[in-house]
């Protein structure tokens, strides 16, 4: 596996994953309109200080999808998505040991932290195994999502096993 960072036409791939509004606003977010138009869903997801990167397989099949972000003095994490087919192979914790170093290395004090819908039960079970906590939110309350954060210590645990699991190319 290997993480890179994401090209506008694999950003723009991410489109065919979203069957309604309301599969594309879990994981986008507000803002995003059904059906994606091209340069309104590149648009929301090329925001300033987001970074986008993929996990491809061996053949360089898009496997998994993140984003890491410069938000609430944290190395936040966002848009991850496993792509269907690979779905139930524990792609999630590669995944986001890649982007925590990724993200350590622009930003090594930092925290990690990652917004989930409650109701997102496997994604919630694998941060919650990956060692993420609840934590109140910052801004405005939001009750169908739950703020999850990772200290410095930890991530850094975590994406040291990243280079066991993936080749992380291109990050900065």
């Amino acid at each position: 596996m290997q993480l890179l960072r994401a090209t506008t036409e694999q950003q723009w791939s991410l489109a065919e994953q979203f069957n309604d509004v309301a599969a594309l606003t879990q994981w986008g977010g507000e803002g995003f309109r059904f059906p994606p138009r091209h340069t309104e869903f590149l648009q929301q997801l090329q925001l300033p200080d987001t970074q986008s990167y993929v996990l491809l397989d061996e053949r360089k099949n898009l496997m998994a999808f993140g984003q890491l972000c410069d938000r609430f003095d944290r190395l936040h994490l966002a848009r991850l998505l496993v792509l269907p087919d690979y779905r139930g192979q524990r792609l999630s914790g590669p995944l986001i040991c890649a982007l925590l170093a990724a993200g350590l290395q622009l930003w090594p004090e930092r925290q990690a932290s990652l917004y989930v819908f409650r109701n997102n039960q496997p994604a919630l079970r694998s941060y919650l195994r990956l060692g993420f906590t609840e934590t109140r939110q910052p801004g405005a309350y939001r009750a169908d999502l739950l703020f999850m954060t990772l200290s410095n210590s930890a991530s850094r645990m975590l994406a040291a096993k990243a280079p066991s699991a993936v080749t992380i190319a291109g990050v900065i």
